[in-house]
């Protein structure tokens, strides 16, 4: 075999390495690339799901305070519903985590709440100087639960880190 044709079989055989060598770096980057982007689909779906969640949970915790707030108003012209009242601060206490500071203090108001709501209702069909107290109670905590329900929520909507 001629030195040419020798040196043209080595050249041709170095392209071929080296196309060799160029598919196989791209196949393994490409790996690479198509695992990385379906990890941060997968945790972004994930995130958007905890997401999705958590405002479920601030809407179901903001529309029972609000009723629990509607039913247990002296003032209103149907009165305080202490049944549903209880019922409703059972939903709420079930949402929220007592590990959070906000939902704690707001737990608390609530219980609080809850304990006015049954001196109140011993009292509701008396005259209304008779049962001041029993109504100045109930509309502080009222006021308390109103307060740490919005810290709560403000809490609970804080966005993912």
């Amino acid at each position: 075999m001629s030195d040419t044709v020798f040196a043209a079989l080595i050249g041709v055989g170095g392209t071929v390495i080296v196309a060799v060598a160029s598919v196989l770096t791209q196949l393994r980057v490409t790996k690479a690339v198509i695992k990385a982007e379906r990890e941060r689909i997968f945790q972004q779906i994930q995130n958007e799901e905890i997401s999705r969640l958590r405002e479920k949970r601030v809407d179901s915790i903001r529309e029972a305070i609000s009723e629990m707030l509607s039913t247990s108003d002296p003032q209103s012209n149907r009165g305080v519903d202490y049944g549903r009242t209880v019922n409703l601060i059972s939903r709420v206490q079930l949402l929220l985590n007592y590990q959070e500071p906000t939902s704690a203090k707001l737990n608390n108001a609530i219980n609080q709440l809850g304990f006015c709501m049954q001196e109140y209702v011993a009292v509701e069909r008396l005259p209304i100087d008779n049962k001041r107290n029993e109504m100045t109670n109930l509309l502080r905590w009222h006021a308390e639960v109103l307060e740490s329900a919005k810290a709560a929520i403000a809490a609970l909507s804080l966005p993912i880190i």
